[in-house]
Protein backbone atom coordinates (compact mmCIF):
# COMPACT_ATOMS: atom_id res chain seq x y z
CA UNK A 1 0.00 0.00 0.00
CA UNK A 2 2.96 2.76 0.69
CA UNK A 3 4.18 1.89 -2.79
CA UNK A 4 0.80 2.45 -4.16
CA UNK A 5 1.13 5.83 -2.48
CA UNK A 6 4.46 6.51 -3.82
CA UNK A 7 3.65 5.50 -7.47
CA UNK A 8 0.60 7.85 -7.36
CA UNK A 9 2.34 10.93 -6.05
CA UNK A 10 4.99 10.02 -8.48
CA UNK A 11 2.51 9.84 -11.89
CA UNK A 12 0.58 12.77 -10.24
CA UNK A 13 3.60 14.72 -10.64
CA UNK A 14 4.28 14.14 -13.80
CA UNK A 15 0.49 13.90 -15.01
CA UNK A 16 1.04 17.03 -16.86
CA UNK A 17 4.24 16.53 -18.52
CA UNK A 18 3.70 12.93 -19.88
CA UNK A 19 1.11 14.61 -21.77
CA UNK A 20 3.56 16.00 -23.85
CA UNK A 21 4.85 13.66 -27.14
CA UNK A 22 8.13 13.91 -26.54
CA UNK A 23 8.91 12.65 -23.25
CA UNK A 24 10.44 8.95 -23.72
CA UNK A 25 12.78 6.54 -21.87
CA UNK A 26 16.35 8.49 -22.81
CA UNK A 27 14.82 12.23 -22.14
CA UNK A 28 13.13 10.82 -18.62
CA UNK A 29 15.86 12.16 -16.68
CA UNK A 30 15.26 15.44 -17.53
CA UNK A 31 11.54 15.39 -16.63
CA UNK A 32 12.30 13.89 -13.44
CA UNK A 33 14.57 16.31 -12.90
CA UNK A 34 11.76 19.00 -13.40
CA UNK A 35 8.91 17.63 -11.51
CA UNK A 36 11.73 17.48 -8.90
CA UNK A 37 11.48 13.35 -7.92
CA UNK A 38 14.12 11.50 -6.83
CA UNK A 39 15.50 9.28 -9.66
CA UNK A 40 16.20 7.07 -6.92
CA UNK A 41 13.05 6.79 -5.76
CA UNK A 42 11.98 6.74 -9.48
CA UNK A 43 13.88 3.72 -10.44
CA UNK A 44 12.95 1.83 -7.30
CA UNK A 45 9.24 1.85 -8.04
CA UNK A 46 9.39 2.24 -11.40
CA UNK A 47 12.20 -0.57 -13.09
CA UNK A 48 11.31 -0.33 -16.83
CA UNK A 49 10.20 3.25 -17.05
CA UNK A 50 7.46 4.11 -19.22
CA UNK A 51 6.74 0.52 -19.14
CA UNK A 52 6.46 0.40 -15.69
CA UNK A 53 4.44 3.35 -15.27
CA UNK A 54 2.11 2.20 -17.88
CA UNK A 55 1.16 -1.20 -16.18
CA UNK A 56 0.37 0.88 -13.15
CA UNK A 57 -1.86 2.97 -14.84
CA UNK A 58 -3.71 0.96 -16.45
CA UNK A 59 -4.00 -1.23 -12.94
CA UNK A 60 -4.66 1.57 -10.62
CA UNK A 61 -7.15 3.25 -13.37
CA UNK A 62 -8.85 -0.29 -13.06
CA UNK A 63 -8.69 -1.03 -9.35
CA UNK A 64 -10.27 2.71 -8.43
CA UNK A 65 -13.05 1.40 -11.45
CA UNK A 66 -13.34 -1.83 -9.51
CA UNK A 67 -13.76 0.02 -5.89
CA UNK A 68 -16.41 2.35 -7.18
CA UNK A 69 -18.41 -0.52 -8.91
CA UNK A 70 -18.20 -3.29 -5.59
CA UNK A 71 -21.36 -2.43 -4.37
CA UNK A 72 -23.27 -2.80 -7.59
CA UNK A 73 -21.83 -6.17 -8.32
CA UNK A 74 -22.33 -7.58 -4.94
CA UNK A 75 -25.94 -6.97 -5.56
CA UNK A 76 -26.12 -8.32 -9.01
CA UNK A 77 -26.69 -11.89 -9.86
CA UNK A 78 -25.94 -12.06 -13.19
CA UNK A 79 -22.63 -12.33 -14.87
CA UNK A 80 -23.28 -10.58 -18.22
CA UNK A 81 -24.87 -7.73 -16.36
CA UNK A 82 -21.32 -7.62 -14.09
CA UNK A 83 -19.29 -8.04 -17.01
CA UNK A 84 -21.22 -4.51 -18.34
CA UNK A 85 -21.02 -2.60 -15.17
CA UNK A 86 -17.39 -3.19 -14.28
CA UNK A 87 -15.97 -2.49 -18.29
CA UNK A 88 -18.09 0.48 -19.16
CA UNK A 89 -16.86 1.37 -15.86
CA UNK A 90 -13.48 0.84 -16.55
CA UNK A 91 -13.59 2.54 -19.83
CA UNK A 92 -15.17 6.02 -17.78
CA UNK A 93 -12.26 6.12 -15.66
CA UNK A 94 -9.52 4.97 -17.85
CA UNK A 95 -11.07 8.30 -20.42
CA UNK A 96 -11.45 11.03 -17.74
CA UNK A 97 -8.16 12.02 -18.07
CA UNK A 98 -8.04 11.84 -21.61
CA UNK A 99 -4.83 13.65 -22.76
CA UNK A 100 -2.78 11.36 -19.88
CA UNK A 101 -4.56 8.24 -21.14
CA UNK A 102 -3.55 9.23 -24.91
CA UNK A 103 0.24 9.45 -24.01
CA UNK A 104 0.13 5.86 -22.60
CA UNK A 105 -2.55 4.28 -25.18
CA UNK A 106 0.32 5.84 -27.99
CA UNK A 107 3.03 4.52 -25.41
CA UNK A 108 1.85 1.19 -25.28
CA UNK A 109 0.49 0.64 -28.80
CA UNK A 110 4.04 0.66 -30.27
CA UNK A 111 4.79 -2.04 -28.25
CA UNK A 112 2.19 -3.86 -29.16
CA UNK A 113 3.06 -6.96 -26.69
CA UNK A 114 3.34 -4.80 -23.84
CA UNK A 115 -0.24 -3.52 -24.89
CA UNK A 116 -1.73 -7.25 -25.16
CA UNK A 117 -0.04 -8.19 -21.96
CA UNK A 118 -1.78 -5.37 -20.09
CA UNK A 119 -5.30 -5.84 -21.96
CA UNK A 120 -4.92 -9.58 -21.19
CA UNK A 121 -4.53 -9.22 -17.76
CA UNK A 122 -7.19 -6.88 -16.87
CA UNK A 123 -9.61 -9.10 -18.55
CA UNK A 124 -8.67 -11.95 -16.47
CA UNK A 125 -9.10 -9.57 -13.56
CA UNK A 126 -12.31 -8.67 -14.71
CA UNK A 127 -13.46 -12.12 -14.77
CA UNK A 128 -11.87 -13.29 -11.60
CA UNK A 129 -13.31 -10.19 -10.23
CA UNK A 130 -17.20 -10.85 -11.08
CA UNK A 131 -16.69 -14.47 -9.62
CA UNK A 132 -15.79 -16.32 -12.71
CA UNK A 133 -13.32 -19.01 -11.42
CA UNK A 134 -13.52 -21.68 -13.78
CA UNK A 135 -10.77 -23.76 -14.94
CA UNK A 136 -11.70 -25.66 -17.92
CA UNK A 137 -11.13 -24.23 -21.92
CA UNK A 138 -13.81 -21.82 -21.66
CA UNK A 139 -11.65 -19.61 -19.04
CA UNK A 140 -9.11 -19.01 -21.69
CA UNK A 141 -11.99 -18.41 -24.25
CA UNK A 142 -14.05 -16.00 -22.23
CA UNK A 143 -10.88 -13.81 -21.34
CA UNK A 144 -9.37 -13.98 -25.15
CA UNK A 145 -13.41 -12.58 -25.87
CA UNK A 146 -13.06 -9.81 -23.42
CA UNK A 147 -9.61 -9.13 -24.22
CA UNK A 148 -10.82 -8.35 -27.68
CA UNK A 149 -14.31 -6.25 -26.53
CA UNK A 150 -11.23 -4.15 -24.49
CA UNK A 151 -8.91 -3.56 -26.93
CA UNK A 152 -11.40 -2.74 -29.81
CA UNK A 153 -12.68 -0.19 -27.53
CA UNK A 154 -9.60 1.62 -26.86
CA UNK A 155 -9.01 1.20 -30.60
CA UNK A 156 -12.21 2.95 -30.93
CA UNK A 157 -11.89 5.52 -28.69
CA UNK A 158 -8.68 6.69 -29.49
CA UNK A 159 -10.01 7.26 -33.12
CA UNK A 160 -12.83 9.24 -32.27
CA UNK A 161 -12.49 10.85 -28.45
CA UNK A 162 -15.94 10.24 -27.78
CA UNK A 163 -16.66 8.59 -25.43
CA UNK A 164 -20.46 8.36 -25.38
CA UNK A 165 -20.01 6.52 -28.83
CA UNK A 166 -16.97 4.29 -27.38
CA UNK A 167 -19.40 3.22 -25.01
CA UNK A 168 -22.42 2.38 -27.11
CA UNK A 169 -19.61 0.84 -28.99
CA UNK A 170 -18.62 -1.44 -26.21
CA UNK A 171 -22.01 -2.05 -24.64
CA UNK A 172 -22.91 -3.92 -28.45
CA UNK A 173 -19.98 -5.69 -27.98
CA UNK A 174 -20.94 -7.30 -24.77
CA UNK A 175 -24.49 -7.67 -25.90
CA UNK A 176 -23.42 -9.76 -29.11
CA UNK A 177 -20.94 -11.89 -27.47
CA UNK A 178 -23.79 -12.46 -24.47
CA UNK A 179 -26.22 -13.70 -27.23
CA UNK A 180 -23.60 -15.60 -29.24
CA UNK A 181 -22.77 -17.62 -25.61
CA UNK A 182 -26.39 -17.61 -25.17
CA UNK A 183 -26.72 -20.00 -28.59
CA UNK A 184 -23.87 -21.56 -27.68
CA UNK A 185 -24.86 -22.85 -24.74
CA UNK A 186 -28.40 -23.64 -26.21
CA UNK A 187 -26.76 -25.49 -28.95
CA UNK A 188 -24.41 -27.21 -26.77
CA UNK A 189 -27.62 -28.32 -24.76
CA UNK A 190 -29.67 -29.42 -27.80
CA UNK A 191 -26.81 -31.80 -28.76
CA UNK A 192 -26.23 -33.59 -25.25
CA UNK A 193 -30.63 -34.19 -25.78
CA UNK A 194 -30.14 -35.83 -29.28
CA UNK A 195 -26.97 -38.01 -28.63
CA UNK A 196 -28.66 -38.78 -25.06
CA UNK A 197 -31.72 -39.77 -26.99
CA UNK A 198 -29.51 -41.93 -29.29
CA UNK A 199 -27.90 -43.76 -26.79
CA UNK A 200 -31.81 -44.87 -25.51
CA UNK A 201 -33.08 -46.01 -28.85
CA UNK A 202 -29.66 -48.03 -29.27
CA UNK A 203 -29.91 -49.89 -25.71
CA UNK A 204 -33.51 -50.61 -26.65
Amino acid sequence: MENYSKKNTIIKKLDCLLCDASINDNNLDFYLNKSKISKEDFYSLFPKKIVSLSIFYFEKTYMLALKSIKPRLLKEKSISKKTNFIVIEFLKSFFKNSNLSIFFINYTLLKPFLFSKIIYKIASNIWYDIGDKSIDFNHYTKRLILYNILKNSFFYWRKNLDLDATLDFTRNQINFFGKLGKYKAIGKARLKEKFSFFLQKKNI
